[in-house]
């Protein structure tokens, strides 16, 4: 296991309701590699791994990807930790980040290998669709492959 401070993290903030928060320019897309029980693998989110590189000596290279245990809402060049622990705590208050975020989001995939309750389901699809966004519900698998 290789422990990470967040100050290793070179990409810098991100600007959650700015004009470009949805734009790629320039920047390196994040692609979720990997599902685990205890989180996600992220390729893309750290820059210094190949400065670190040393092909003579396997204790100096670094991996690239970041391992993010829990829950997260991922956009195309970023993610943020998402503080649900099942399918009753994914309510459209804690989609509140989607809902904000401009420009909006057209897509919204919701992955659980549980189903999330019907009635909250049906309400956040209502209330998404007001914003113009669609809202599925896949299970992780897929839905890591649909961001892809």
């Amino acid at each position: 296991i290789i422990r990470r401070s967040l100050s290793e993290i070179g990409r810098g903030g991100a600007d959650l309701l700015g004009a470009d928060a949805l734009s790629l320019d320039g920047q390196r897309k994040i692609v979720l590699d990997s599902y685990m029980p205890t989180g996600f693998d992220v390729l893309g989110m750290l820059d210094h791994a190949e400065d670190y590189n040393d092909e003579d000596d396997e204790k100096l290279k670094k991996s690239p990807v970041l391992h993010v245990n829990g829950s997260m809402i991922a956009f195309p060049t970023s993610f943020f930790l998402w503080n649900v622990d099942g399918p009753k705590d994914v309510t459209l208050e804690s989609l509140s980040l989607v809902i904000i975020r401009d420009p909006s989001v057209e897509f919204l995939f919701i992955g659980c290998n549980h189903t999330l309750p019907p009635r909250e389901m049906n309400r956040i699809r209502r209330e998404m669709k007001e914003k113009g966004i669609v809202v599925e519900q896949l299970d992780l698998v897929s839905c890591s492959v649909v961001l892809l």
